[in-house]
């Protein structure tokens, strides 16, 4: 669509541009001009006043009209924060969809045709809403569909719902930079005042290692900037969530100084070995101990025992290693290869590929998951699902201690037995054994995150990682999704 010379040489070809944007500014015009030789004007500009026409009918006269619209935005049969959590929700699927734009930057016009499209019925649809339509991809339709057609019947009008997802907007602007400035855990961490029966420190969620519900009636909850912050984390786009999470793990990265040759890892960079050859070879045995002891999860947690959590928070960047970060170099033993970021990403996964790994007896190789009662029986929806291991006798143990305590102890003392079992009670090797592991689980799972480096941890999403989340779950569905013979 470029005009050439009579020669066949193209003279933009020879044109230099300081940026980018200059580039593309000139092939629009030229783009442009090659339309209007074709011919094609009349039915850009017919698009484009039909666009416009229908961005009038979203015009807002004054300030009072821009809070009725506000008023009448929420979803029927919802409270406010549901309704806005949910359009926000929405607007963030369709934001990833819609090309080059985050949910803060996306096209507003964009936005109110899906939405039109969605509260219109298919008989009320028009052909100059068609040719608009057409101007958008038909997968941003479809995200819209999936989030909000179960809730069409109580949805207000698109204009109403244009100006919540434009007020969600104001929102996130500022929340980019106002949230590292705003406190997010709870008050009662190291409060001695608001601890309840805890004393001080988090709460007994947090400090126990078992959950119990009946602890919100012995905690006091305080009102603070950070409750009402988690309470509405639901209108904060991912995007931003993102960003936050992102300047956190810059922030406390360990600084790492460089080293003398850019080509050479700095000393504070350690190395660890790890032999895939023997790991292999002892996951294919039916020995158990061998594989505890020379699978490539137990060498690393060899190596790094006694590793600070400054050491894992490095982040430092390697010239020639692709832009990955890594907290320490791997020497393969026995493989000939040099860690150019390809060793240290492979150690992750071989390490989430091994605990995961089952035997010919059903039971995981290195025992530390084991797998969820739907795993074990091919039933359900969760079959891939593994759980956090114990010892086999360590409930029975509690149990009898439990009968021989009851008697003698009050409620508020038995409640903190409870909640503290598996620190008051007596363990044994094997317990600390696959405590000491899952705490090294977490650790490398961390590292991973901070890193860029994807991991495959199938846990379940109730009872693990919404409660990682501190969301709300339902223990019917928590039982579902890992033993649906024991649900029925």
């Amino acid at each position: 669509t470029l005009p050439s010379s009579s020669n066949g040489d193209d003279p933009l070809s020879q044109l230099l541009y300081a940026t980018p944007e200059d580039s593309a500014t000139v092939w629009y015009k030229n783009y442009l001009q090659a339309i209007r030789n074709n011919g094609c004007t009349n039915d850009l500009e017919s698009v484009e006043s039909k666009r416009n026409a229908f961005l009038e009918t979203f015009n807002v006269k004054d300030i009072d009209e821009f809070s009725d619209l506000l008023a009448t935005g929420k979803i029927r049969r919802c409270n406010e924060l549901e309704s806005d959590s949910l359009i926000a929700a929405a607007y963030g699927r369709i934001a990833d969809v819609l090309p080059h734009c985050d949910e803060i930057e996306c096209s507003f016009a964009d936005c109110a045709l899906i939405m039109t499209n969605l509260s219109l019925p298919q008989s009320s649809k028009n052909i100059e809403l068609d040719d608009l339509f057409k101007t958008i991809d038909s997968v941003a339709f479809e995200v819209a569909s999936e989030s909000l057609l179960h809730l069409s019947d109580d949805l207000p009008s698109p204009k109403s719902l244009m100006a919540r997802m434009a007020m969600l907007r104001a929102l996130n602007r500022r929340a980019r930079l106002g949230l590292p400035w705003l406190p997010v855990r709870p008050s009662q961490e190291g409060s001695a005042i608001f601890g309840g029966l805890a004393g001080f420190g988090p709460p007994l969620e947090r400090a126990g290692r078992s959950f119990d519900s009946n602890s919100q009636s012995i905690w006091v909850q305080v009102p603070s900037i950070s409750a009402r912050l988690r309470k509405c984390r639901g209108l904060l786009f991912c995007s931003v969530k993102r960003s936050f999470v992102d300047s956190v793990m810059d922030t406390t990265a360990t600084p790492t100084p460089l080293s003398h040759d850019e080509y050479e890892l700095p000393r504070e960079v350690r190395t660890v070995r790890v032999n895939r050859l023997k790991a292999r070879r002892a996951i294919a045995s039916d020995d158990s101990g061998l594989k505890r002891k020379h699978s490539v999860f137990s060498q690393l947690q060899r190596e790094m025992r006694g590793w600070s959590g400054a050491t894992l928070r490095r982040g430092f960047i390697a010239k020639g290693h692709g832009g990955q970060k890594r907290a320490f170099k791997v020497k393969l033993v026995g493989e000939g290869v040099n860690d150019y970021s390809g060793p240290y990403r492979e150690v992750f996964t071989d390490a989430m590929r091994e605990i995961t790994d089952i035997d010919s007896s059903g039971n995981t190789s290195l025992g530390i998951l084991e797998p969820t009662a739907n795993n074990q029986g091919g039933v359900g929806e969760g079959r891939d699902l593994f759980l956090f291991a114990q010892s086999s006798d360590k409930k029975n143990r509690f149990d009898e201690v439990s009968v021989h305590l009851t008697t003698s102890l009050s409620t508020e003392e038995q409640h903190l037995l409870t909640t503290f079992s598996s620190l008051t009670q007596k363990q044994d090797e094997i317990s600390r054994e696959i405590e000491e592991s899952l705490v090294f689980l977490g650790r490398l799972v961390g590292t991973a995150c901070r890193h860029g480096i994807p991991v495959d941890l199938p846990l379940p999403l109730g009872i693990f990682w919404k409660r990682l989340a501190e969301e709300h779950v339902e223990p019917y569905d928590c039982i579902q999704e890992i033993d649906i013979l024991a649900f029925k």
